[in-house]
């Protein structure tokens, strides 16, 4: 008689479809997929709804403080123009080049505000306790929208743009570049301690 070991558990990757073998974690340790690298399960120490609402909460604030500061003073001649986020966006529209616009202006003001509002809205809802109005639905868009809010992104755009414009006139930095760059790293710090899966256990056990 020959006995076959029975092989573990798999499960699709939700970003890219690759089967995963899945298997017991440690409390701090997370499964990976091994072709694209989406975290798929992490076993916290504790309940992480906590961290999430208050660097949601943190990264709204932040985000209102860096699209009314300007990020920087470009002078040509003696012209001065403060340049908000938005200001790239309209200059873009002006050129008549609305599809570029459009995008800039969803990936770095708009898809922030989302993902961070619905970011806050599920893990108020798992703090609490309590069945928010459409909270499945919230929590889906989170995910949906995650991979377009691309803020640290904009940021390194940010310094390419003012090497370029440094050799046309003079570039001066404004207070908005330090809530910008602080957004940034909130918002990488939400990324990591965001879990889909336990997210999504928490939500069922609501009523």
């Amino acid at each position: 008689m020959i006995v076959t070991k029975a092989l573990p558990p798999q499960f699709p990757c939700s970003l890219c479809g690759a089967n995963i073998h899945d298997r017991a974690l440690k409390p701090g340790e997370e499964l990976r997929c091994g072709r694209c690298g989406e975290t798929l399960r992490r076993l916290h120490h504790r309940d992480p709804s906590h961290v999430i609402w208050a660097l949601a909460t943190t990264g709204l604030i932040l985000w209102v403080l860096a699209n009314v500061y300007p990020i920087l003073t470009f002078d040509v001649a003696g012209n001065k123009q403060s340049n908000l986020i938005i200001t790239g966006v309209l200059g873009l529209i002006t050129q008549g080049f609305w599809p570029v616009a459009l995008l800039v202006f969803f990936c770095s003001i708009a898809a922030p505000a989302l993902h961070l509002g619905s970011l806050w809205y599920v893990a108020g809802a798992c703090c609490t306790g309590r069945r928010f109005p459409m909270v499945q639905r919230v929590a889906h868009l989170a995910n949906e929208i995650a991979p377009w809010s691309l803020v640290p992104v904009f940021l390194i755009a940010c310094f390419v743009a003012v090497v370029k414009l440094d050799m046309l006139g003079t570039v001066y930095w404004d207070n908005g570049i330090i809530w910008v760059s602080l957004l940034s790293v909130c918002s990488m710090a939400l990324a990591q301690r965001v879990d889909r899966q336990w997210i999504g256990n928490r939500l069922k056990e609501l009523v």
